[in-house]
């Protein structure tokens, strides 16, 4: 099964909704598990880099299969060998602080989730948010 862009936009929305309930602005990010980009949002105010904070934080997760933060998580210099190749060779930044997180169904990475701009505890308990409404929505 793949990401669908409805359940997509329902799990960046419940991140946003954290974000607010935090007072905090962030950028959300979902991946494939090929590390394609599926859905994004910026909130207003957010920081400038935010946006490619959260997509590598997404790329991290979707690659590893694990949290973005995961200090276990080793990687070999040469990336060939991983679904995300593709997306590595275009430059897109490798970010390995949390607030990603892979979104897992019938114990396959399908994607990532990935978010950038508060501290990493606020970009956790938001993508936190995204997870829960993502795997609730079918």
């Amino acid at each position: 099964m793949s990401i669908r862009l409805a359940e997509a936009n329902r799990a960046i929305e419940a991140a946003l909704a954290k974000a607010h309930d935090l007072a905090v602005k962030i950028s959300v990010a979902i991946c494939d598990a090929d590390g394609r980009p599926v859905a994004f949002q910026r909130m207003d105010g957010t920081l400038a880099e935010a946006h490619r904070a959260s997509y590598g934080k997404a790329l991290v997760a979707a690659t590893s299969g694990r949290p973005s933060g995961d200090e276990s998580i080793e990687f070999s210099e040469d990336f060939k060998d991983f679904r995300t190749a593709t997306v590595m060779g275009e430059a897109v930044p490798f970010i390995r602080r949390p607030g990603g997180l892979p979104i897992i169904r019938a114990g396959q990475v399908e994607g990532a989730l990935g978010v950038a701009g508060a501290t990493d505890e606020q970009d956790v308990e938001c993508a936190l948010a995204g997870i829960d409404a993502f795997t609730s929505s079918g």
